[in-house]
Order: C-alpha cells, then structure tokens, then sequence
C-alpha cells in the first residue's frame, strides 16, 4: 500500500460516523406506502451500529430491515419505488442473506449482478447491494463496494482495483471476481489497522459532505 495515504489514514484513528441516510419510516412511508405497516422503530435515523443490530434481530421482518438498510443508505426514492414494483425477488434474496445461504461473499455479489444483469432489480447497483450483503450475513466479511470505498482501496493500493464510471459511481462491469479482490484488500487494510474489517471500511468510508477527515483527503488526492 502507500505509505503516505495509509499513514495519514492511521493518523485519523477511528472517528465516529455518526447517523447517516434518511429517515427510515419517512423513507419507507414514500416508497412502499403506507399499507404495508412498516415498524414504528424505524422512525429514526440509524447509526452503524444500531443497523448491524436491526438486522441481527430475527424478530424484525425482511420488508423492515430492507428498508432500514436502504434509507440509511440514502438510495433515491424513485430508485426505490422502481426496485419494490417486483418485490418478491429481493426480499428473496434478503431471505437467503439472513438464513445464510451463500457460501461466501463472492458468490452472494454474483446473484445480485446476475439479477441486475437481467434488470430484475432496477434501481438497486453494486453500491446498495454490498451494503445488503455487509448487513445482512456479517458473516461472510462482505464489505460496501460504494464510489467512496473503492475509491479509497484504489488510492491506497495505488491500483484501479474497482473500475468508477466517468461519473464517479461503481461500474457494472466489475465482478465477483473484483468483489473478492477489494474485500481482500479490506481484510488486510484491517490487519494493519488492528482492527475488524468491518471497522476498517467504515473508516475509509468516513462521512459525507465534508465532515469526514479521511473524505476531503481522498476527493483532495485521489486524481492527483
């Protein structure tokens, strides 16, 4: 890795991310309606930490914690409304994450792209599913492969790891093959950190519009 990006991120330490995204059953309310009976917990603005445990919850339904982890998220609302037009196939999916289903995190990111390939899941890119894959199944150690994220694995490998569009966003053309490889390098991101992976993306992911440390440094660096 690079030195000189790495140790400004270690200079950083673990700073807090903070409640991210909308609220949640604002979010839901407008994409799925009011009919479906969303859970009155939502009526917040998570952090993290409280979503890992909104999603560990076998109590909450897979409808919730889809919405729960979509808003925090900050998906679009119509991007939204296009994905739950055919509900069945996510929440499918969803379904699967939690019972654990999937061998490992390579193979999970193929069925979403499979789908997405197919345009079952409209609206729903590689950076809203590897957020469903990270919440969901914790233990597959699949980590958000969003514009932020990749970016930072590109700037401190000094690779195009991830290949971005021209506007910024996760290319389509990355696949399981690219998930595995960019979750490695999360992995051992972690290790020189002394840290979870988990922890260790959400450092790079840092915090948006300017708050974050590590978020000004790398749109300051990374076409440089």
């Amino acid at each position: 890795m690079n030195d000189i990006h790495l140790n400004y991120l270690i200079q950083i330490g673990n700073s807090d991310q903070g409640y991210v995204g909308n609220n949640s059953l604002n979010w839901g309310l407008s994409v799925v309606g009011a009919e479906e009976n969303l859970d009155p917990f939502l009526n917040r603005q998570f952090n993290r930490y409280e979503l890992f445990e909104y999603c560990q919850n076998q109590n909450n339904s897979n409808l919730n914690i889809l919405v729960a982890i979509l808003s925090w998220g900050g998906m679009r609302r119509d991007h939204g409304r296009r994905l739950f037009e055919n509900r069945n196939v996510i929440l499918r999916i969803v379904d699967e994450l939690r019972n654990g289903n999937f061998e490992n995190r390579e193979q999970a990111f193929a069925i979403f792209q499979n789908h997405r390939k197919k345009k079952i899941l409209p609206g729903l890119g590689i950076g809203y599913f590897t957020k469903l894959i990270c919440f969901l199944a914790p233990n597959l150690n699949g980590y958000i492969m969003d514009q932020w994220v990749a970016k930072s694995i590109n700037l401190l490998t000094g690779k195009h790891i991830v290949k971005l569009t021209g506007n910024n966003w996760v290319n389509d053309i990355n696949d399981s093959n690219t998930y595995e490889i960019f979750c490695q390098h999360i992995d051992n991101l972690a290790q020189i950190l002394e840290c979870s992976g988990f922890e260790a993306e959400k450092r790079i992911f840092s915090v948006g519009r300017k708050k974050g440390q590590w978020r000004n440094y790398l749109i300051k660096n990374y076409n440089k």
